[in-house]
């Protein structure tokens, strides 16, 4: 996303020679980096105690997985293509990013919950662990949709440092997920036959 002009007579630099707000490559790479963690390992869910079949719980948290990832890609794509007239239009276009980002991952992570407890050895480890990654990602959104309000907008130069700012503490965070434990050789063999599973970060 970009600023064009000098709002109010501004002295500031012109920001369409680029003001970058957010780095969609650096959030998509992490987000996807879960995915595939999730895939790999099994995708679950701590929510629901009834266990149900491999097979029937890899699909549903594929499924569950594959509309987060496809908005985050989409979303990305457009603020990265969003021109704005000044730091405060600049700033809702990248609160409204987040909040997107944050209310598809809770959306995400509900259907998970929902996705029961695969019926295999370790399932319940997988299933518990799963949902602790995904509600951590969530909460890191929760925290920077927080932390955009507090973005300076009295010049392009200030908000640009902030919500560069903002950015690095939202990968940080993410990077600092745990998503040890998750490794099942029962749950990886159904994700390589899930129609769902394969369109994953495809």
């Amino acid at each position: 996303m970009r600023l064009s002009g000098r709002p109010g007579g501004s002295t500031e630099p012109d920001a369409t020679l680029g003001l970058p707000v957010v780095h969609p490559a650096s959030l998509r790479c992490v987000l996807a980096l879960l995915i595939v963690v999730s895939l790999c390992a099994g995708c679950g869910s701590g929510g629901s105690s009834s266990k149900v079949s491999a097979a029937s719980y890899v699909s549903s948290v594929c499924s569950a997985i594959a509309p987060l990832e496809h908005d985050v890609v989409t979303r990305s794509s457009a603020l990265k293509n969003t021109t704005a007239k000044n730091a405060t239009e600049a700033k809702k276009n990248l609160q409204g990013f987040l909040i997107a980002v944050e209310q598809d991952a809770d959306h995400a992570l509900s259907r998970i919950k929902s996705a029961g407890t695969p019926d295999i050895s370790g399932g319940k480890a997988v299933s518990t662990t799963i949902v602790r990654t995904f509600t951590q990602l969530r909460d890191a959104m929760q925290t920077a949709v927080t932390k955009a309000t507090t973005l300076p907008t009295n010049s392009p130069t200030a908000f640009q440092s902030s919500a560069q700012a903002l950015l690095t503490s939202v990968g940080g965070a993410l990077n600092q997920i745990d998503s040890r434990g998750l490794n099942n050789p029962d749950v990886e063999k159904e994700a390589a036959k899930q129609a769902a599973c394969k369109s994953l970060n495809g």
